[in-house]
């Protein structure tokens, strides 16, 4: 299945319905990002200029990544094996990874 943006806003929301922090919030040192399943290469979520994304956005991804563009021209959802998370002192930490720690403390 392809992720697109309407399925990363989505796993925002139900994360924020949680009752869970914020934790793009730097004050926790987590910031989104996005890995390859694959390659376990990952990428900060960026907005097409380069600037950091205080949410998950597919405009600053690889070209490579993308699997399809929409009409504005800006990426509609990315190709099987990337997922969305968070990197926080050099980590990547899946949004279930941080939810289950949630769970168990």
């Amino acid at each position: 299945m392809l992720l697109n943006q309407a399925q990363v806003n989505q796993q925002y929301y139900n994360f924020q319905q949680s009752g869970s922090a914020v934790f793009s919030d730097a004050a926790f040192g987590f910031m989104p990002a996005f890995m390859d399943i694959v390659t376990e290469e990952i990428h900060l979520s960026t907005y097409d200029d380069g600037t950091p994304a205080v949410l998950h956005v597919l405009d600053g991804l690889p070209v490579n990544w993308i699997e399809a563009w929409g009409e504005d021209g800006r990426p509609d959802s990315v190709r099987t094996g990337i997922i969305a998370g968070f990197m926080r002192s050099g980590y990547f930490y899946t949004i279930d990874e941080i939810m289950n720690s949630l769970c168990d403390a």
